[in-house]
């Protein structure tokens, strides 16, 4: 499942889609797992399972949310069942030998949402990264913290909600002054709207997390 396939057809991904949707509304990790396999007898890669099966279906999640059509505690079950099939899935892929380098991955102060984080963490493992993974909602002076404690080469911070990003810029500034060498990324659905994300102060802002590695690079 970790090799590359085939790029899904809008049909098998539309009808994945509601399937996997209809299992995390209903609090179904087994049918969500379920509707991984059958991407995988499609031939679907880790990557196409991460990012066209299980972020779409999350993001409906959200707006179902945010709409009053679930409650708070649907939002967490369902994110709690993608966690689980992404550790799942990063049991399946080959790892590159050890780059030698040091990523930092967590969310912006205030933000809860931290899937999205979760997956880049996984990505860059498969990458040959070693990755210090900090969560969600994490304070600047523990970012800075720990850049000053670790030395990572790479601080990526992840904002999926808006309201949260007035807290992204002192956060960096509190990296780079604990840690100058290292590089600051952020990204997440929060800056899909912008313009012109840089002006956060980070020195890649990343829209997509598949290639995040390679940009890094």
């Amino acid at each position: 499942m970790g090799a590359a396939a085939p790029h899904p057809s809008l049909t098998e991904r539309g009808q994945l889609h509601e399937a996997m949707l209809s299992a995390l509304r209903r609090a179904d990790q087994s049918g969500a797992m379920g509707v991984v396999e059958r991407a995988a007898r499609l031939g679907w890669s880790v990557d196409d399972v991460r990012f066209h099966l299980i972020t779409p279906a999350l993001y409906d999640i959200g707006l179902l949310w945010q709409r009053g059509q679930i409650g708070v505690a649907d939002e967490h079950l369902a994110s709690s069942i993608c966690e689980w099939l992404l550790f799942m899935l990063a049991g399946r892929t080959r790892r590159s030998p050890s780059t030698g380098r040091r990523a930092l991955v967590g969310c912006s102060d205030g933000e809860l949402h931290s899937v999205g984080a979760r997956m880049i963490a996984h990505v860059l493992a498969e990458h040959g990264w070693a990755v210090l993974y900090l969560g969600a909602a994490t304070p600047a002076a523990a970012w800075a913290q720990i850049a000053r404690a670790r030395h990572p080469d790479v601080a990526v911070m992840t904002s999926t909600t808006p309201a949260v990003l007035d807290r992204v810029g002192p956060a960096l500034e509190a990296i780079k002054a604990s840690s100058p060498a290292c590089r600051t990324v952020v990204g997440g659905q929060a800056y899909r709207t912008i313009a012109d994300a840089s002006v956060f102060g980070a020195d890649l802002v990343s829209l997509e997390a598949p290639a995040l590695a390679g940009q890094l690079e």
